[in-house]
C-alpha cells in the first residue's frame, strides 16, 4: 500500500520545526536465490583493503606496531587517499547498478554492504592482532627472550583492554573516508540520474552507534549522548523518554499546522510485506520532530534567543525584531519550564539532573561499579546499602579503598541544584537524547539491510544468482569485464566549417604555412580533448568534422552520449574563438561554425577500407542538416541582439515547391540538437526547467533548462538548453507567417546567459 506522504515542517506552539529526512531504504529491490535477502557479489580487493587499513589505523591509535600487516613506512596522505579513491569507485559502480535498474535504492544496498565490509574487517584484524601476539609471546618465550616477552604482553594487553575504543576509532575512520568519498563525488552523480532522491543527509555516516563494537553499552552511551536504562521498570531508559517527549510534543502541536515543502518527493511503501527502512514507510511521530539539528534549541533555549535579542538591541534599530525575539525568549522559557515539571511528575528529573552530576565521578568509580550503579545510588536510597556491601568486598579482596563521600556529595548538589541550573541540565539532556533519537533511527535502518544481504562467494550460487538477474555486484574497475561490449546507440557530432578555404588563400598570400596553423590551432586541440568526452573521429577534413560518441551494452556508466556531445561541442566553439581571436590579430579572415547534434538509438554499421574502419549512419545526415545555415538567412541576419545562435523555420506550404527543404536554419557558431537528442537527454540527468525572461523572444515561445553531466573523468559540467517554437515563414520575405507547435533545440554558449542561469539556481 502506498505510504502516507507527510510534509516536512510543522509548528509546535507557533515555533516552525523542519523534520530530520533520511531516505535511506533497500525496499522494492530484487530479492536473490532464497528468496528471502538480497544477493551481493562483493569486491574482494575492497575487502583486502579495508583490512589493510583497518591494521594500520590500530598501529597508529595504540601505538603497537608488532601487528600483522602493520607497515612502519605507511604514508598516512598516499594511503588515505587512494583508500578514499577506492571507496569512490566501488560507490560509483553502485551508481551504475543504479542506474541500470532506475533504482537508486541500489546505491542503499551497496552503502550497507560496505558498512558490513567495514565492521567485519575491524572485527576480524582485532582478532589477528590477538592471536598474532599471542604466537609471538609463545616464541618469545620458548627462546628465553624475558625483555621481548614483557614488550610483547604490554602490547597484547592494550590492544585487548582498549578494545571497544580501537574498533570505535577504526570504524569511524573508515566510514569517514566513505563518507568524504561519498560528498566529494558520488553525491554530484547521484544527482545527475535521480535529482534530490535517496540522498543521504551528511550525518548518516557519521554515527557513532554505527562504529561501536557494543552501541548499548553504558560508558559508550555516557560519552557519546546519555545514560538510559536498560531495566523495564527503568523510567529513563529509551522508549520511556521517547514517548514522554513525543506527548509532550503531540500536547503543543494540537491540530497539525503543517507548512508544504514543495521540494518533498512522496515515496511508495512496501507492498511485499518487508520490514520497511524508508522514511515515507510511516507518518512521523511527535518525537521524531526533535531529531533534525537545531529543533531542541527552537523549542527550549531561551537563554540564546535572549543573547540574540541583546545582540540586536544593542547592532538594530529594527525595535520589530527586538520585540519577535523577546517574545520567542519569553515562550521558549515557558515550554521548557512546562517540560520541566512534566518531567518532573514522570519523576525523570532527578536522574536528568544526576546522570549530569555523576559524570565527573564516572572515572572514579567505573570500574569497579557501573554507571547505572553510581547513578541508582545518588537517586535510590534502597540502591545504596548493595552498593556498599559490593564496595566492601572489593576493598577486602583487592585492597582497592573507594570512599562514598563525594557520592554523597552528588546527593546534595542534585537536591540544592538551582532552578536555571536545572533548565541548563534539561535542555542539554534532550538536545543529547535528540541526537540519539536520531542516530539510532539511522543505525536501525542500515542495521536491518545489512540483516538482508547474502554475500554471495560460491561459484555455482553467483551462476545461479546472475542468470536469473537477481546478483547485485559491487567491484572495482579492475575486478570487471573487459570494456568493449556490443554498441546499442550513437551519438553524431558534426562540425561545419565555413570560411576555411578563404582563410588557406588569404595565408597563403602573406606567405604563412596554412596546414601547421591548421594543425596546431585547431585539429589537434580538438583532437585533445575528445577522451574527456568519450569521442572518436568519423570524419575530418577542412571544412567538415564528424565526431561520434558509442553507447556500450552494459556501461551505464558511460551512457551520458548526448550530454557529453553539448559539451564536447561547447568547447570546440571554445577552441574556434581563441583561433578566431588569434586571427584577428593577425588581420586574417574569421572561421564561422554551425554544429549539429544527433542521436540514434541503434548501432552503426561499419565498413572497412583495409585498416581504415568507415561509419554508416542515418545520424550522419541528420546532423549534416542541423550544421546548415540558409544563405539568404544568413545574409538578412536578423538575429545578432540575441544571445542565441541557432533559429530554424518551417517553409510555408503555400512555397514548398521552390524549395526542396521543408526546415530552414540559421546556425552561426552555434550547436543544434535533434528532437531525439534532446529526449535521449533527459533520461540521461536531471534537467529542470527554468523561469527566466529571455531578451529578444516572445512570451511562451521559448524555454531553458539547466542541468549538469559527468565528463570521464568524473568532473560535472553545466549545460543550458533553449527549446523555442518552430515558426513558418515566407520565403519570398521570410518573415513569420505563423507558429506551429513544434519545437527545436539549442545548446547554449552566450557566457552572460550562462552566468545568468547559474545566478538564478
Amino acid at each position: 500500500m502506498p505510504a502516507i506522504q507527510s510534509t516536512s515542517i510543522q509548528r509546535f506552539a507557533g515555533i516552525p520545526l523542519k523534520l530530520y529526512a533520511s531516505a535511506f531504504s533497500v525496499e522494492g529491490l530484487q530479492f536473490g536465490i532464497d528468496n528471502l535477502r538480497y544477493d551481493v557479489h562483493f569486491s574482494p580487493g575492497f575487502i583486502k583493503a579495508a583490512r589493510r587499513m583497518a591494521i594500520q589505523l590500530f598501529g597508529k591509535f595504540s601505538s603497537v606496531t608488532d601487528l600483522p600487516g602493520f607497515e612502519s613506512s605507511f604514508n598516512w596522505y598516499r594511503g588515505e587517499d587512494e583508500f578514499k579513491g577506492l571507496c569512490r569507485d566501488l560507490m560509483m559502480d553502485a551508481v551504475k547498478r543504479a542506474k541500470v535498474d532506475n533504482q537508486y535504492r541500489v546505491q542503499h544496498l551497496a552503502l550497507a554492504a560496505v558498512a558490513a565490509v567495514f565492521r567485519e574487517a575491524v572485527e576480524d584484524r582485532h582478532k589477528a592482532c590477538i592471536q598474532h601476539l599471542n604466537n609471538q609471546i609463545w616464541r618469545q618465550e620458548m627462546a628465553y627472550n624475558h625483555e621481548r616477552v614483557k614488550e610483547l604482553r604490554d602490547g597484547l594487553q592494550n590492544i585487548t583492554r582498549n578494545r571497544e575504543i580501537l574498533v570505535q576509532y577504526a570504524n569511524r575512520s573508515l566510514f569517514q573516508y566513505l563518507s568524504e568519498a561519498q560528498q566529494e563525488t558520488v553525491n554530484d552523480l547521484h544527482k545527475l540520474h535521480f535529482g534530490a532522491a535517496g540522498l543521504l543527509p551528511d550525518d548518516f555516516l557519521a554515527n557513532p552507534l554505527l562504529h561501536a563494537e557494543n552501541p548499548t553499552a553504558e560508558v559508550f552511551l555516557m560519552g557519546e549522548y546519555i545514560l538510559l536504562g536498560s531495566r523495564r521498570e527503568d523510567v529513563n531508559q529509551y522508549e520511556a523518554l521517547q514517548a514522554a517527549l513525543g506527548e509532550f510534543l503531540a500536547g503543543l502541536s494540537g491540530k497539525p499546522d503543517r507548512l508544504i515543502d514543495p521540494d518533498q518527493v512522496p515515496e511508495t511503501g512496501p507492498e511485499d510485506g518487508r520490514p520497511s527502512t524508508g522514511p515515507a514507510a510511516r507518518e512521523p511521530e511527535p518525537a521524531d520532530w526533535i531529531k533534525s539539528d537545531g529543533n531542541v534549541d527552537a523549542l527550549f533555549n531561551f537563554q540564546r534567543t535572549a543573547q540574540m535579542m541583546r545582540r540586536s538591541r544593542r547592532q538594530s534599530t529594527d525595535r520589530q525584531r527586538v520585540r519577535k525575539l523577546k517574545q520567542l525568549a519569553r515562550r521558549q522559557k515557558q515550554l521548557l519550564a512546562r517540560l520541566l515539571r512534566d518531567f518532573n511528575a514522570r519523576g525523570l528529573l532527578r536522574i536528568i539532573m544526576a546522570t549530569e552530576v555523576m559524570k565527573a565521578y564516572i572515572d572514579v568509580y567505573c570500574p569497579p561499579l557501573t554507571p547505572h550503579e553510581v547513578l541508582n545510588y545518588i537517586v535510590d536510597p534502597k540502591a545504596r546499602k548493595p552498593i556498599r556491601i559490593k564496595l566492601k568486598r572489593i576493598r577486602k579482596n583487592y585492597g582497592e579503598d573507594f570512599t562514598l563521600q563525594p557520592l554523597r556529595s552528588a546527593i546534595g548538589k542534585v537536591r540544592w541544584m538551582p532552578r536555571l541550573r536545572r533548565m541548563e541540565v534539561l535542555l542539554d539532556y534532550v538536545r543529547n537524547f535528540a541526537r540519539y533519537h536520531r542516530d539510532m533511527g539511522n543505525y536501525l535502518a542500515i542495521a536491518n539491510a545489512i540483516n538482508y544481504i547474502n554475500f554471495v562467494t560460491e561459484d555455482n550460487h553467483l551462476k545461479l544468482s546472475r542468470a536469473n538477474n537477481s546478483l547485485y555486484e559491487f567491484l572495482l574497475p579492475n575486478e570487471q569485464g573487459p570494456d568493449e561490449m556490443p554498441i546499442i546507440s550513437h551519438t553524431v557530432v558534426k562540425a561545419d566549417v565555413r570560411g576555411s578555404t578563404g582563410m588557406v588563400s588569404e595565408m597563403k598570400a602573406q606567405g604563412l604555412n596554412p596546414a601547421t596553423n591548421f594543425s596546431l590551432n585547431f585539429f589537434e586541440p580538438i583532437t585533445g580533448i575528445l577522451s574527456r568526452f568519450g569521442a572518436h573521429k568519423v570524419f575530418i577534413e577542412g571544412d567538415a568534422i564528424i565526431l561520434a560518441i558509442f553507447e556500450h551494452e552494459n556501461q551505464p556508466q558511460n551512457w551520458y552520449g548526448v550530454a557529453r556531445a553539448c559539451g564536447l561541442a561547447t568547447n570546440i566553439l571554445l577552441i574556434v574563438d581563441r583561433y578566431n581571436r588569434k586571427n584577428r590579430e593577425s588581420h586574417l579572415p574569421q572561421l564561422e561554425f554551425g554544429i549539429g547534434i544527433s542521436y540514434n538509438g541503434n548501432a552503426p554499421t561499419f565498413f572497412f577500407d583495409e585498416d581504415h574502419r568507415i561509419m554508416i549512419s542515418p545520424a550522419i545526415n541528420q546532423a549534416d542538416r542541423l550544421s546548415g545555415c540558409f544563405k539568404p538567412l544568413r545574409e538578412k541576419n536578423p538575429i545578432q541582439k540575441t544571445p542565441f545562435k541557432v533559429f530554424v523555420y518551417e517553409v510555408d506550404p503555400a512555397n514548398r515547391e521552390m524549395t526542396a527543404e521543408t526546415l530552414l536554419r540559421y546556425n552561426v557558431n552555434g550547436i543544434e540538437l535533434s528532437v531525439e537528442a534532446f529526449e535521449k537527454l533527459k533520461r540521461e540527468i536531471q534537467l529542470e526547467s527554468l523561469a527566466l525572461k529571455l531578451p529578444g523572444t516572445q512570451p511562451g515561445r521559448q524555454r531553458l533548462y539547466t542541468g549538469s553531466y559527468p565528463t570521464t573523468t568524473g568532473t560535472s559540467h553545466q549545460l543550458v538548453i533553449r527549446e523555442a517554437a518552430l515558426p513558418r515563414i515566407g520565403l519570398a520575405d521570410l518573415d513569420i507567417t505563423e507558429w506551429t507547435d513544434r519545437f527545436y533545440y539549442e545548446v547554449c554558449t552566450d557566457p552572460a546567459l550562462l552566468k545568468r542561469v547559474k545566478e538564478s539556481r
